[in-house]
């Protein structure tokens, strides 16, 4: 898998298949596995697309994360330098009434 063709689903994708289905995408049901049993090669093939599914979301989460820590410590940075901004505008209208 990996290749730069391959189409991840969205997440919203899944979750709705699963909703629809009760079960992943391109994975047999329980009740299929029952009736009709399973081919080892077939479904480790298939489990291993799963697991390489899995690592690209948590790659995908990974750099969200970062970006949203990044953008919370730009936040954090501008709320100290507007706290430092309003006490020097205290400060000089304090003065200004002096």
């Amino acid at each position: 898998m990996f290749e730069n063709t391959y189409q991840l689903p969205s997440l919203t994708e899944v979750e709705n298949h699963i909703q629809q289905k009760g079960h992943l995408k391109d994975i047999p049901s329980a009740k299929e596995v029952k009736e009709n049993g399973i081919y080892l090669g077939e479904m480790d093939a298939k489990l291993l697309q799963k697991i390489e599914e899995l690592t690209l979301y948590t790659i995908a989460q990974e750099k969200k994360i970062l970006s949203l820590e990044k953008q919370n410590s730009t936040i954090q940075n501008l709320e100290k330098e507007i706290e430092i901004l309003k006490e020097e505008n205290r400060q000089i209208k304090k003065q200004l009434k002096n």
